[in-house]
């Protein structure tokens, strides 16, 4: 009887884990139906759990500077991808595609974890799926969203 109630106990509590897994990878902040690209030099890499962030400043058409938060995954996922801190320096042009936060999303919730942080309410944060690196190979940064930046034949292994 022991035994069987402690059964249960860890199914249930495996359960309840899984869920909490499950929402701390939402995507309501974004707005995941359209695709953004952001391209420029890289400013700051924070290799970071739970999410890493790459700052990357784009001169837009009027000549200013936009500073992006490119959201992606943490340390943990990025070393099993072989990707490390050597893989993205600052000064690094890189090209990211993801979705930006939705109208009245305070990035701040998640740029006041990283170590340093100055409030810069400037910044723009976006959850990336695919980085164009500096040599001009694609890696795949994170694998959830609408997948509008990895093609038609991309198949999301979540689902």
């Amino acid at each position: 009887m022991k035994k069987t109630i402690a059964a249960w106990l860890a199914g249930a509590l495996m359960i309840v884990m899984a869920g909490s897994l499950a929402a701390h990878h939402s995507l309501s902040q974004f707005d995941t139906t359209t695709a953004v690209r952001v391209k420029g030099p890289i400013s700051r890499v924070e290799l970071v759990n739970p999410h890493s962030i790459i700052f990357v400043d784009q001169k837009g058409v009027d000549g200013k500077t936009q500073r992006w938060a490119v959201e992606g995954p943490g340390v943990t996922q990025l070393a099993r991808s072989s990707f490390n801190k050597e893989s993205l320096k600052v000064g690094d042009t890189i090209e990211a595609c993801g979705y930006v936060t939705k109208e009245g999303v305070d990035p701040q919730q998640t740029l006041s974890k990283l170590p340093d942080n100055s409030k810069n309410t400037s910044v723009r944060l976006m959850d990336a799926e695919l980085l164009v690196m500096p040599g001009g190979q694609i890696q795949k940064w994170s694998d959830y969203g609408q997948h509008l930046c990895l093609g038609a034949d991309y198949h999301d292994f979540h689902k």
